[in-house]
Order: C-alpha cells, then structure tokens, then sequence
C-alpha cells in the first residue's frame, strides 16, 4: 500500500489492526480491476483503474466531484462498458448485469406499486423461486433490517432510511457476492445517516458478503471500510489506496481519536491539496450603513 508521510502505521502499534489486515490478506480475491479505462466520446472519464477487493473486505470509494466515481461503479454492476481494461468476478470476466452483484443507489429505486415484501420478493421470484420459498427468505431478509411490521407497508409509506433498508434488503435477498452501493446514504438527514451506517455494520458483520462503497463523505468512508480507495479527477484515477487503519468494532467516540483524524487529513489532503483550490475574487458590495460592523 502507498502510505502518506503523515499516516502513521497504526498497525504497528495497534495488534489488533495488524491482526486484522493480515486475515484479510489470506481471504481469496472477490473482485478484479485491471486498467479500466472509459471515454465519453473524445472525454476520458476513467484512466488505468487497477484494485482488487478481497471475500467479506468493505471498501470505500471515495473523490473529488468528477472523478469518475459513480462511472466506475456502474462499469463493474454491468450498466456501463468499459473503453478499456478488465474487471473480473471470482476470475471471471464482467460483461453485463447479473444476480452476482447486488445495486443499491442513491436515490430510492423501490417499485411503487408493491408493498415491502414484494419488493424484496421481486428478485426472489425472477430467479424461479416459488411463492412460499420467496416469501419465506423475503420476511428473513425484512426483519434483517428491521422492518417486519413494515412488510405490508408501501414506499410512499415509510421515511427515508427505511425505504434504503428495504433496497439493502433487496439487494441481499439475491445472495450477491459483492454489494455495490452508489453513496447510498446521501439524500438522508444526519441522524438518520448515522443510523443507517450502524445499520449497514450490523448486517455487514452478519451477512456474508463483501461491499464496495462510493460515497464522498470522509467521516463515512473512514468510519465504514476496510480500505479506502481514493481517486483524483480529470480524469478518474487512483491516487491512493489506503488501508483504514482505526480499529474495529467502531464507534462515533472515535472521530476524535488521532488515529481516525490521521487517516481523515491523509485523504482530505489527496482529494485537495493545499493550494489546488483557486480563491476566487468576488466584487464586495457594501449594503449596509456605516457603524454597524459585526465585526
């Protein structure tokens, strides 16, 4: 791993980080990036991308705006085509969607028209499961996270948080090896972001499955991966690939500890180093009498 000067290894002083990153190391290699490239017409959004992520490892995304974030994540669900490069999928090359990576998006994509269960049931029946067998894994999936008194309830119905529960929920019903989520937490309040991040470790921890996670928030990408995965923009590239160093089990007293806000200013400083962001000059128009300075 490329290490910033000043991000200490932890894992040197901390047994248990180390501990954790060598059992990480041993597990086999879910996910494949090699040189990925992707032009938009004569635009190169995404230049050599090459990483990999290993069984039951979360890692975060995470980039300055344009960076090609949310291209790279729809290139590996199969929604996009890649200009260039190869990723591959327990060795196998992706070529379009498919049941082995689960999609969760930012914005809520619940059908309407169907009630909690049906919507985690959807999945279920598409792959040829009976009515009883796909209702039966849709409730274990619904009280997952939390939402059986909710299962006959429709999305217009439930709060934010519970409707990307409900999308997690889908998304897993499928049995996924990779859960790619496209800053799913975004359009959320803080407190109901903070819930659903506790959440989201909950079934992390539970399920076995691994997660690759955009998002462009700092405190949400150290406080939830294995590994952080930081690009530059213009075009998308990888800048660092960084191995989270706070220890696990996490908890929101950690975002002032030294270790966490180490690894929040080696990122901050990736994604913009002092002086890459241009003051601009605005005109100063004074509308208010003399006098009264709030100042």
């Amino acid at each position: 791993m490329k290490r910033g000067s000043d991000l200490p290894d932890y894992r040197e002083q901390a047994p248990e980080v180390a501990a954790r990153f060598a059992k990480i190391a041993l597990r086999p290699k879910i996910l494949e990036v090699r040189a990925l490239g992707k032009m938009f017409g004569s635009h190169e959004t995404l230049r050599d991308i090459t990483f990999d992520v290993r069984r039951r490892e979360f890692v975060c995304v995470l980039g300055a705006s344009g960076c090609g974030k949310s291209t790279l994540i729809r290139i590996i669900a199969g929604l996009e085509t890649a200009t260039s490069g190869q990723i591959l999928l327990d060795g196998k090359p992706v070529r379009g969607p498919g049941p082995d990576r689960g999609m969760v998006f930012q914005n809520y994509t619940l059908f309407p028209w169907l009630t909690v269960r049906a919507n985690v049931m959807f999945g279920l029946r598409m792959k040829g499961k009976s009515a009883f067998e796909a209702e039966t894994e849709a409730r274990q999936w619904i009280s997952m996270v939390g939402l059986l008194k909710y299962e006959h309830a429709y999305p217009h119905e439930l709060s934010g948080g519970m409707k990307q529960r409900v999308a997690i929920a889908r998304a897993l019903a499928n049995r996924p090896r990779i859960l790619l989520m496209d800053e799913p937490f975004g359009a959320l309040d803080a407190q109901t972001r903070a819930q659903m991040q506790a959440y989201l470790l909950k079934i992390w921890r539970n399920v076995d499955v691994t997660i690759l996670f955009i998002t462009h928030d700092l405190d949400e990408a150290v406080y939830l991966s294995d590994k952080i995965l930081v690009l530059g923009p213009n075009p998308g590239r990888v800048l660092e690939l960084i191995e989270n160093p706070v220890p696990r089990p996490r908890s929101r007293e950690q975002f002032v500890s030294p270790v966490f806000l180490s690894a929040y200013n080696r990122i901050s400083e990736l994604i913009h180093p002092p002086g890459s962001i241009p003051v601009e000059k605005v005109p100063i128009i004074r509308m208010t009498m003399a006098g009264d300075d709030v100042e």
